[in-house]
């Protein structure tokens, strides 16, 4: 009987450890933002997020490349040059900021053995810039097509129907 007891109350206490859905606090109360974030919205499109200890730097396909300096106060993320200040809930592979300006974001944590690039190029003509970009935009359509957007070349959709209609008279004459 006490076996049966016991068993219970462990099995309570994983499960119960086990939950994620509670914010994770690092340090106490101190949030660490450090690392590489990205996120996708279908207002905003999808941007990846560099953040050390003194700036967030990220990169849109909309509005390009920008650098930003901020300190964390409480549990907020505040700019240093920007009237924005968003609350931080964080869920340890992400992250939910909650903005003055009544906005919402959720930044996704790039897994660790697989971070897809180490900083964020600052300049803009350089060779590195250039290999980030290119992966940026397959890791672009990969999140469109998780968030069920499909991309097409416009060249294929023109070629298709006349591809397709050189194959019927190709058997026809057959």
């Amino acid at each position: 009987m006490r076996f049966i007891l016991y068993f219970f109350a462990f099995f309570i206490l994983i499960l119960s450890a086990c939950d994620s859905s509670r914010p994770k606090k690092i340090g106490g109360n101190k949030k660490s933002l450090t690392g590489k974030w990205h996120r996708f919205s279908m207002a905003n499109g999808y941007s990846e997020f560099d953040i050390d200890s003194q700036y967030v730097v990220f990169y849109n396909q909309k509005v390009g490349r920008f650098k930003l300096p901020y300190k964390i106060e409480n549990d907020s993320l505040k700019y240093l040059t920007k009237d924005y200040v968003a609350k931080i809930t964080d869920y340890g592979d992400s992250l939910l900021l909650e903005g003055n300006d009544s906005t919402q974001a959720v930044l996704h944590r790039f897994k660790e053995p697989y971070v897809p690039f180490k900083t964020i190029p600052e300049e803009k003509d350089s060779l590195s810039f250039a290999s980030y970009i290119a992966d940026f935009d397959k890791r672009l359509i990969s999140e469109l097509e998780k968030a069920g957007i499909k991309i097409f070349d416009g060249v294929e959709k023109r070629e298709g129907p006349a591809y397709e209609e050189l194959l019927k008279k190709k058997s026809a004459n057959r």
